[in-house]
């Protein structure tokens, strides 16, 4: 299993539990989530980031697919459970070791 399925994996049931600690500690403390294509973000750091997904959590669990790596970016098209094969945008995830340095999702 990749580190993308794993960090997955862990937003999936984030979503199903409401408890975003272990999603949030897949971030690097100075880590950024970003949005395309909807007026959300940027969260900087950790903290900042669980505290948004804790006051806006999505309603749906995420599916990847067509997983490629760019340099030291892993792309993958997403789309949300309730549309499955629907495409939904594309996650963007920069690594620093097993941590998310960096993390664009697009809306479209």
């Amino acid at each position: 299993m990749s580190s993308l399925d794993e960090y997955i994996e862990v937003h999936n049931e984030a979503v199903r539990s409401r408890d975003w600690g272990a999603f949030s500690g897949w971030f690097a403390k100075d880590a950024e989530v970003r949005f395309e294509g909807v007026p959300v973000g940027p969260f900087r750091g950790r903290d900042e980031i669980r505290a948004a997904y804790e006051s806006r959590p999505p309603d749906d669990e995420v599916e990847v697919r067509n997983v490629r790596t760019e340099d030291d970016r892993t792309v993958a098209d997403y789309g949300w459970a309730a549309d499955q094969g629907v495409r939904a945008g594309e996650l963007r995830v920069t690594w620093d070791g097993d941590l998310i340095r960096e993390l664009l999702i697009t809306f479209e």
